[in-house]
């Protein structure tokens, strides 16, 4: 690569000003010398003028000012209880959120029927009042257990047959427990 080759590639760096000191005043020099690079330098200058002078030709001025008062107002503008949640809502009803939580509710679903399983007991009250009785009979003496599982209840019943040893159906009927 030629001296003038380097020198080119480096005259629009110098036109901006980004060249160290060293570098900088080489171009210069070699700019002073050298009529092939000075036309590339004076093409670039005049190519740098004229893309100034048409971007602020077609550019609109900005009306900052009035801007900035518009993005104040939003800023400060108190919106209703309603137009929050409606945003709120249509936040939460947007596709992807809502695609999470078809799979989120049926897990919860699924947990919530099998919870027993894995942790019996975890309800306050029992499901029901399951409770197994068994009774012995024999000789006009009578015993009679009950228990009752949730919540480990065992209740004995001792009790005699006040007239005697009949065991027929009337008279079981009739007996019931002395205490």
């Amino acid at each position: 690569m030629t001296n003038c080759d380097t020198i080119r590639e480096k005259i629009g760096s110098w036109l901006d000003g980004e060249l160290n000191a060293h570098d900088s005043e080489s171009v210069r020099a070699h700019l002073l010398d050298c009529g092939a690079c000075a036309d590339a330098r004076r093409q670039l200058e005049k190519l740098n003028l004229t893309l100034n002078e048409q971007l602020n030709a077609e550019a609109a001025p900005v009306d900052f000012p009035a801007f900035w008062r518009a993005v104040q107002q939003r800023i400060e503008q108190k919106r209703s209880w309603h137009e929050v949640w409606l945003e709120r809502w249509r936040e939460l009803a947007s596709a992807p959120k809502i695609a999470w939580s078809v799979p989120a509710l049926i897990a919860l679903v699924l947990a919530w029927f099998s919870i027993e399983s894995f942790l019996p007991g975890w309800r306050a009250a029992p499901r029901n009042n399951f409770a197994a009785v068994e009774s012995i009979d024999a000789h006009g003496r009578s015993v009679a257990l009950l228990r009752e599982n949730e919540t480990k209840t065992t209740v004995i019943w001792l009790y005699q047959d006040q007239e005697g040893d009949n065991e027929t159906a009337e008279d079981e009927t009739k007996s019931g427990p002395a205490f």
